[in-house]
């Protein structure tokens, strides 16, 4: 055999020996590369992560956990209407907490939507008087898997009217709408995430209502307008509330996509850009 051929011979077996040592060590480094991949991308929240005291705490490391899981969004599911009454001071025993006006016709509009499994009402809470862990254990005495925060905040006030000039008659106070009668204001909904302790959205609409009265009962004719006006306004806010819903199911959808993040399994119809309560394809991703 001529000395070319020997190289030659001694360069291909350098080859082959070279290639058989390289095959093992990059399947290694794609075994190695796959779980890597598969760790990055975190696993939805399964829990609240805020600090049980009433001040909420959070650490910068659960801060950047909550930021960076994908958004869970469980649909259909039990959900409950908590009302939060406005405190007010109050002397002797613990007053009843009426449950706001609104809260009916609220609900009612709810449940003719296909987004819950179940609308329910909760216990009234006084504002200020129990923290976001105490609402959790509340939902879970409902066995609840979210919560809607349904709140009123309204002012009233009273003024004379042109009209008032004929009191001045004496017999003219008796029946002369001289009294100006305002409530406005706003009723408010936060969905709150029971199983995470995250508030997912608020939705607020305006109330303005007036009346002209006379002068007897003012304080009863002033809270039958508040109770009016919130009853007729608080369908509009569920069907706000409906629309935000599936503003944040598109959103979760969207966004985890964007992630590389699976999306928890969502069925909501008018996710694709329908108006609330109207059927339309149901989205589903792994």
């Amino acid at each position: 055999m001529s000395l070319s051929s020997r190289v030659s011979l001694l360069v291909c077996l350098a080859l082959v020996i070279v290639g058989c040592a390289a095959g093992p060590n990059m399947k290694s480094a794609r075994v190695a590369a796959e779980p890597t991949a598969a760790a990055a991308v975190p696993p939805p929240l399964d829990r609240s992560v805020f600090d049980k005291n009433p001040g909420g705490q959070l650490t910068e490391e659960n801060l950047q956990r909550i930021l960076a899981s994908p958004i869970e969004l469980a649909l259909p599911s039990r959900v409950g209407v908590l009302p939060i009454s406005t405190a007010k001071d109050w002397h002797g025993p613990n007053p009843d907490h009426q449950v706001p006006p609104g809260v009916a016709n609220f609900v009612a509009t709810l449940r003719r939507d296909s987004a819950f499994s179940l609308v329910t009402q909760t216990m009234v809470i006084p504002s200020g008087a129990l923290g976001m862990e105490a609402l959790r254990e509340t939902a879970a005495r409902y066995r609840l898997r979210y919560l809607l925060l349904y709140r009123e905040v309204l002012a009233k006030k009273s003024r004379f009217s042109p009209w008032a000039a004929g009191y001045a008659t004496v017999v003219g106070a008796l029946f002369l709408p001289g009294q100006q009668q305002e409530v406005y204001g706003y009723i408010e909904a936060s969905m709150f995430d029971v199983k995470t302790g995250l508030l997912m959205f608020t939705t607020r609409r305006s109330i303005l209502a007036q009346q002209n009265s006379n002068i007897w009962h003012g304080t009863i004719k002033l809270d039958r307008l508040a109770s009016n006006a919130t009853s007729k306004y608080s369908p509009e806010l569920a069907g706000d509330v409906l629309a935000d819903l599936r503003r944040f199911a598109a959103a979760a959808i969207a966004e985890n996509a964007n992630r590389g993040q699976p999306t928890p399994m969502i069925s909501l119809p008018g996710t694709n850009g329908a108006a609330p309560g109207v059927d339309g394809p149901a989205v589903a991703t792994d």
